[in-house]
């Protein structure tokens, strides 16, 4: 056989091989990965409560970006399910919920707030505004969950008060409100620890030293698609230029904690970068 008649052989042979492989990772990236679930477990020690009591177990969730199908409400329900699951004492969920380029495109608020609705917690369920929930009618958005039981943190703060007497400043930011450093939420006391829930982790130009313990944020997907040896990192979100890391990460002196969420954005593809929730335990 000919040199040249191997080496096409050989070419065409690769040829194929590569577009199997990539038949497949498309396939797991669109039927496989975006249905699998996580439960990443993370643990913080709460320095003002010095390892008094036991652990508290936090829920955090974002991203769901809900779609107005029978599959999204099923995916929705699993959801609240496993979150249930884990008999958290606090959920805080940290954005999108709403997803697509327009409304209808997007799961009505008062259709996910239905599904969310079997959300429950010793210390509460609180919610913040994500970006696309902002341009998809965020007064039905805020209404709905309201009534899902459901606290919505606006630049507000709650005081959390666990069973033992412990205690927790929690605030909460519009996504509006992300480069206004006069609607951040303040610190109340030294002694206490703050939490502050923004859906996109960029507060640095709002926060000074101290402001929060933990920024708490969603919005990037954790790249959404991401290639082996960070060849490749689809953001949700073009504006984002910064690999962030998981499930900390350190920017400007702040410490943030964020998720990769549930979703998907932009395109309906996982790779490598599969859906998840974090179980936080504070000690």
């Amino acid at each position: 056989m000919p040199f040249s008649v191997r080496i096409l052989r050989l070419f065409g042979t690769l040829l194929l091989g590569v577009c199997a492989l990539g038949v497949a990772g498309i396939t797991w990236a669109y039927l496989i990965e975006p249905n699998l679930l996580f439960v990443r477990k993370v643990d913080y020690r709460v320095p003002q409560w010095n390892g008094r009591g036991k652990p508290v177990k936090v829920v955090i969730a974002g991203d769901l970006h809900l779609m107005p199908t029978a599959f999204d409400e099923v995916r929705a329900l699993r959801y609240v399910r496993r979150i249930m699951q884990l008999q958290p004492d606090l959920i805080l969920l940290v954005g999108d919920y709403a997803r697509g380029a327009s409304r209808n495109a997007s799961m009505s608020p008062a259709a996910a707030a239905r599904l969310l609705r079997g959300l429950a917690a010793p210390c509460g369920v609180f919610a913040i505004q994500g970006n696309h929930d902002f341009t998809f009618d965020w007064d039905n958005w805020r209404k709905e969950l309201t009534r899902a039981g459901i606290t919505v943190l606006e630049d507000q703060s709650a005081l959390v008060t666990f069973k033992d007497g412990r205690q927790l400043q929690l605030s909460g930011m519009l996504d509006t409100s992300r480069n206004s450093k006069k609607r951040l939420p303040k610190r109340q006391s030294p002694d206490i620890p703050h939490f502050l829930l923004s859906h996109r982790p960029e507060a640095d130009h709002m926060l000074s030293h101290g402001d929060a313990d933990i920024v708490i944020s969603g919005h990037t997907h954790g790249g959404q698609i991401r290639l082996p040896f960070n060849l490749l990192w689809f953001e949700a979100s073009p504006e984002h230029a910064q690999p962030y890391t998981y499930p900390w990460h350190i920017s400007g002196g702040n410490t943030y904690l964020i998720t990769k969420g549930l979703g998907t954005s932009t395109l309906p593809l996982r790779f490598n970068c599969p859906p998840e929730i974090y179980l936080l335990e504070l000690h």
